[in-house]
C-alpha cells in the first residue's frame, strides 16, 4: 500500500510538471516573480490604453470607428424630448449636437491620454494572481472599478472648455429651449456627465478588446505581456 502511495504521488508531480500551462492559476505564485507579474499588468493597461486612444481619437473617432459602435448619441437622455423635437422638423439639430459632441470628445486626446497614463502608473494591486487568472478583461474590469471616479475628476475640466468651445453646450440649450417652448416642461439633465460616461464606455471597451487579443494572440504580446496568455 505504501509503495502504491508512492508511485501517485510521483505520477502526479511528473503530470503537474509535463503541462506548460497553468489552467488553474494555483501554482502562479510559485513560478512567477512580483515584478514579473507587475510589469505584464502595467504593460497590459498601458497598451490597452493606448489601442483605445488610437482607435478613438484619431480622425473623426468616436463617430466613425467601427461602424460608428462607441458614437456618443443622446436617445437615452431624454427619448420624449428628442422624439418631440424630431416630429416638429427640427432632427438637424439632434444631428448636429451629435455630430459636434463627437467631435469634441476626440479633441480631448491629450487629457484623455494624460489621465489614463496618471491611473495607470498609481494603480494598486491587490491580487497579482487573481488578475492575471480572473479572465478575459480582469485587468481593465479592475481598473474601471478603481479609477473611473479619478478619470471622471481630471476630464471635468477639460471636457467643460471643449464644450463650450465647439459649441455642444449651446446647442444643447437650443433643444431644450425648444422642447420647452412646445411642451411647457423644462429638462434637467446634466448633459456633461451623460458625455464624460459615454467617452469613458467607449475607452473601457476598448480597452477589453485588446486586453482579450493580448491574453489570446502572440502577436500583440511583448515580453512582459506574454505571461498573460499562460493562463
Amino acid at each position: 500500500m505504501k509503495k502504491i502511495k508512492v508511485l501517485c504521488a510521483v505520477v502526479s508531480v511528473l503530470l503537474l510538471m509535463s503541462s506548460c500551462k497553468d489552467e488553474t492559476g494555483m501554482y502562479v505564485d510559485q513560478i512567477y516573480t512580483t515584478s514579473q507579474k507587475n510589469a505584464a499588468i502595467k504593460d497590459c493597461l498601458t497598451q490597452s490604453k493606448d489601442s483605445a486612444l488610437s482607435h478613438l481619437y484619431t480622425g473623426e473617432g468616436y463617430y466613425t470607428y467601427n461602424d460608428g459602435e462607441y458614437r456618443i448619441l443622446f436617445h437615452d437622455i431624454h427619448p420624449a424630448m428628442l422624439d418631440t423635437l424630431a416630429n416638429h422638423g427640427m432632427g438637424y439639430l439632434i444631428d448636429s449636437l451629435v455630430v459636434t459632441t463627437n467631435r469634441m470628445a476626440v479633441s480631448c486626446r491629450t487629457n484623455v491620454s494624460d489621465a489614463l497614463t496618471q491611473a495607470i502608473s498609481g494603480m494598486v494591486y491587490y491580487s497579482y494572481d487573481t488578475l492575471l487568472t480572473g479572465g478575459d478583461y480582469a485587468i481593465t474590469n479592475y481598473f474601471k472599478l478603481f479609477k473611473k471616479d479619478m478619470l471622471e475628476s481630471s476630464l471635468q475640466s477639460p471636457v467643460s472648455i471643449r464644450m463650450n468651445v465647439y459649441g455642444v453646450n449651446n446647442i444643447w440649450n437650443t433643444l431644450v429651449q425648444r422642447y420647452y417652448e412646445i411642451c411647457n416642461v423644462p429638462v434637467s439633465v446634466d448633459v456633461q456627465s451623460y458625455i464624460m460616461d459615454k467617452m469613458l464606455d467607449g475607452i473601457f471597451e476598448e480597452m477589453r478588446v485588446e486586453e482579450y487579443l493580448i491574453r489570446t494572440d502572440p502577436e500583440h504580446q511583448n515580453d512582459n505581456t506574454a505571461l498573460l496568455g499562460k493562463f
